[in-house]
């Protein structure tokens, strides 16, 4: 058996520790240093430099691409499985929910109430510190509202249940109530737009808020909320803020890199995937605009939980995306069967990269009507993934404007499958009325000889996590979801 590479042992030590010590901690469980206490702009820069925004891994496990397999599904947490059951209860009674992003939201909020009197800083540094302190709080809202809240509907996003705004830096408080999604949508919009002024440009660092990356949340937000104008127009904004970047940004071909001879491999199959292939949390991705890493890798159910077969059968079979899965158990040397296959790699990238952007963008211009336009987005994408002969979408479909957007949803699957991105799509075309029904509303639990042993149904209730007994005990005026 080959020994894996040290750069992935290395990672993978690191992922146990962070997993054992955050589970250790709760909501909004922000211990402030007293021997560390901020009060020079350069101490705000370097907390705001520090803080980093980590989603919560639910979206991993509940998108309508995932399968199960039955030999490995006992290996994962109570929580995972009952989350891939659609299990309205997934949290034991005393767990609290995954919310890391409130105790990011915790720093932001200190820096936006104290950096104005900080001293030894210019009145532009500050502003500036304000302002990606202000994106930050609304990038956390923004995940914890996909994560709690309804997705949105014009309709009735007056009074469905969003999630409370968070804009102290207290630990202390436990009378939070939550607030309407449409009341949690114009906060994070006010944020982003009172920021958009005071970031500097040029684009320097994916680890780092930057006027691109705003742009494109922003662009995010409206697609949410079925504004495809206003997505459009700031989306275009983004890719127009990173002209003069001073890191390298653009498109991996695959065709060089995951090629028999590529620069990413060896690639092997029994383990953890290309192995020179960057990481999106070391700020090493030229993909990636603003990272936000999605934890992928749990040693108890790594081989538990694959891409369902129809998901496998979208990849056209000289698709290099195909390289970064794998079709074999870990350190083992069983083949999963109906071409299922599963994600190695430690983490995933959920937050702005030029792959989802080019996609996005794609998608706005088929549901404009710019079918041209969106054939040649999803082919710049599909170029660096796959032999030329292969890449282009076929002229019927790109000639039909509802087949085009459907062509491109799915090459978002085959873009993010087993990466989280799927399931905020799943949430944004449930109450989309042309294609909702592109969405798949059943999970199965595969045999080892590729039979389906268990269906399980998602249904609107379980498009929103609860909130859990502790977490509503301690805090008597959150309403739970249904």
């Amino acid at each position: 058996m080959r020994i894996p590479n040290r750069r992935y042992i290395l990672l993978f030590l690191t992922a146990v520790i962070v997993v054992t010590v955050s589970c250790k901690k709760g909501y909004l469980e922000v211990e402030p240093k007293g021997a560390l206490i901020a009060k020079a702009t350069q101490d705000y820069e370097a907390l705001l430099n520090t803080t980093k925004v980590d989603p919560s891994t639910a979206a991993g496990f509940l998108g309508d691409e995932v399968a199960a397999q039955q030999s490995y599904f006992g290996g994962a947490s109570v929580y995972r499985q009952r989350l891939f059951k659609y299990i309205g209860d997934a949290l034991l009674p005393d767990d609290l929910p995954e919310m890391g992003y409130l105790k990011s939201n915790y720093a932001f909020n200190k820096i936006i109430e104290e950096i104005d009197a900080s001293t030894g800083g210019t009145e532009q540094q500050k502003a500036q510190i304000m302002a990606e302190a202000k994106v930050g709080r609304a990038v956390c809202h923004l995940l914890f509202l996909n994560d709690f809240g309804k997705p949105y509907n014009e309709a009735t996003a007056a009074t469905d249940w969003g999630v409370p705004i968070i804009t102290a830096a207290d630990v202390t408080k436990t009378d939070y109530k939550r607030a309407t999604v449409k009341e949690v949508y114009e906060f994070i919009i006010n944020d982003i737009t009172e920021a958009l002024p005071n970031l500097s440009k040029p684009f320097s660092h994916s680890l780092k808020i930057s006027k691109p990356a705003a742009e494109g949340i922003l662009a995010r937000v409206y697609l949410y909320m079925h504004n495809y104008t206003a997505s459009r127009e700031h989306l275009d904004k983004a890719f127009s803020a990173l002209t003069g970047a001073t890191k390298p940004v653009g498109l991996y071909d695959y065709n060089v890199t995951l090629s028999p001879d590529g620069t990413w491999q060896p690639a092997d199959p029994a383990y953890f995937g290309p192995a020179l292939m960057p990481n999106s949390f070391l700020g090493e991705d030229q993909e990636s605009i603003l990272n936000m890493s999605l934890s992928t890798f749990y040693i108890g159910s790594a081989n538990a939980f694959v891409c369902r077969p129809e998901v496998a059968a979208l990849y056209d079979p000289s698709d290099f995306r195909l390289q970064i899965y794998s079709n074999t158990e870990l350190f083992g040397t069983v083949i999963f069967p109906n071409g299922m296959r599963r994600y190695p790699r430690f983490s995933a990238e959920v937050g702005i990269c030029l792959p989802d952007m080019y996609l996005m963008r794609a998608e706005l211009k088929a549901r404009a009507n710019d079918l041209a336009g969106a054939k040649a987005d999803v082919e710049l994408l599909r170029a660096n993934r796959m032999p030329a002969a292969a890449a282009a979408v076929p002229a019927g479909i790109a000639a039909n404007q509802q087949q085009l957007v459907r062509f491109i949803l799915e090459e978002r699957i085959r873009e993010f499958a087993l990466k989280g991105m799927r399931w905020y799509d799943v949430r944004r075309l449930s109450t989309d009325p042309v294609y909702s029904n592109t969405i798949n509303y059943t999970h199965k639990l595969y045999s080892v000889t590729g039979d389906v042993v268990e269906s399980y149904t998602l249904t609107p209730e379980r498009l929103v996590l609860k909130f859990g007994r502790k977490l509503t005990s301690q805090h008597p005026l959150l309403i739970e979801n249904p």
